[in-house]
């Protein structure tokens, strides 16, 4: 098929988004699709995806409300000018840009609706666009796609979608690009770190209240499982370092900023634990990954988390932090035979996942779209 596929926003290939971006990108390329991308404004000549070809959004799009409003009212017209051009539109990020009106067959996919569980996560302004405006518009789209059944039962209760409307499609888990590959056990070192990969954002991402609950840990255990955050600095980003540094166990906290791509498995090598606290996530890539990887799991139970966590990662309630404290406790202490078979079942688990599939089942709504 012939598809533009919109990249917008791209989150400087910092988030979630991103990745779901690029995944999603290559997969409908090795499918044999032709694409043309629709990106942010260029910047510096430098290109994310310099061999594709691209149309770029005007300049003056680069502040965020001028986007959402260059997506709702002018795209569409030029979507209809070169309807001939395409097939199918896919929009990779429709729970932050959607058009008014769609001229051509339209997959929009929405990873979460955060902004309904977590009060204060965006300015004002932001937040009534995306509970009052967005939901309307994204809506008018001919297929809707969810990441996660947890994210397809919020716009059922939020935007009011009917549960036909909106198809569940996993995001996926690529393991053969970049040395992915599950570890035979757990690490045999004394010190086994205990990593969290996620922008720095607070509240939504719960880094505080992990932080709070790695201060409780007696020190024989926080020095023998340093906590290593990995992550851009977003949204008061200055709150979650001021507990780090008030935090008995500071000596025991790295952040490590963000972390490239080609440089990510080098982290995951280090890991000896995995713990993901935040708040609300519609899908957790990091989740399956790190359960690929074979290491040891604990997350929230709440949202997509415990959805995708299954019965693999020992769950905890993410606004107590001496809930999150107890789960750290039995996840570095839990007996070898426990947790080698928590492995085994995170191995079979994963098999769910797949970029293959969740790529080919936007291009199956797209085909069967009237």
């Amino acid at each position: 098929m012939r598809l533009l596929v919109s990249t917008i926003p791209y989150d400087g290939g910092k988030s979630g988004i991103s990745v779901y971006v690029r995944e999603v990108v290559r997969e409908l390329a090795a499918q044999g699709h032709e694409l043309t991308l629709l990106c942010e404004p260029r910047v510096d000549g430098r290109e994310e995806f310099d061999e594709r070809r691209i149309v770029h959004a005007p300049c003056w799009t680069r502040r965020a409300v001028f986007s959402m409003l260059w997506h709702l009212f002018v795209l569409p017209f030029w979507l209809l000018r070169h309807r001939n051009e395409f097939d199918g539109f896919v929009i990779c990020a429709a729970n932050r840009r959607v058009c008014a009106w769609y001229p051509i067959k339209t997959t929009a996919t929405v990873h979460d609706l955060a902004n309904f569980h977590i009060p204060g996560k965006y300015s004002r302004m932001r937040m009534f666009y995306l509970a009052h405006v967005l939901p309307f518009f994204a809506k008018k789209a001919q297929r809707l796609v969810a990441v996660s059944g947890a994210t397809k039962a919020d716009m059922v209760r939020f935007w009011k979608c009917r549960d036909e409307d909106v198809t569940v499609l996993y995001n996926g888990l690529r393991t053969s690009d970049f040395g992915l590959q599950a570890s035979s056990g757990s690490p045999k070192s004394e010190v086994r770190s205990l990593l969290y990969i996620s922008r720095i954002e607070h509240p939504g991402k719960n880094h505080v209240r992990l932080i709070d609950a790695y201060s409780r840990l007696p020190r024989a255990i926080a020095e023998a499982h340093p906590l290593m955050i990995a992550g851009a600095d977003w949204k008061d980003a200055d709150v979650v370092h001021a507990a780090a540094a008030a935090s008995p166990h500071t000596a025991f906290i790295r952040f490590t900023g963000f972390v490239p791509e080609r440089e990510m498995e080098n982290l995951w090598s280090g890991a000896g634990f995995y713990v993901f606290p935040s708040l609300f996530e519609g899908f957790g890539l990091s989740l399956v990954e790190a359960m690929a990887r074979g290491i040891p799991c604990a997350c929230s139970n709440n949202g997509s988390l415990g959805e995708i966590a299954g019965d693999v990662a020992i769950t905890f309630n993410p606004e107590d932090a001496g809930a999150i404290a107890d789960a750290l406790v039995r996840l570095v202490s839990e007996p070898e035979r426990d947790r080698e078979a928590r492995i085994a079942r995170g191995r079979e688990w994963i098999k769910r996942f797949s970029w293959a599939d969740h790529a080919a089942g936007i291009v199956k709504l797209l085909e069967d779209a009237s």
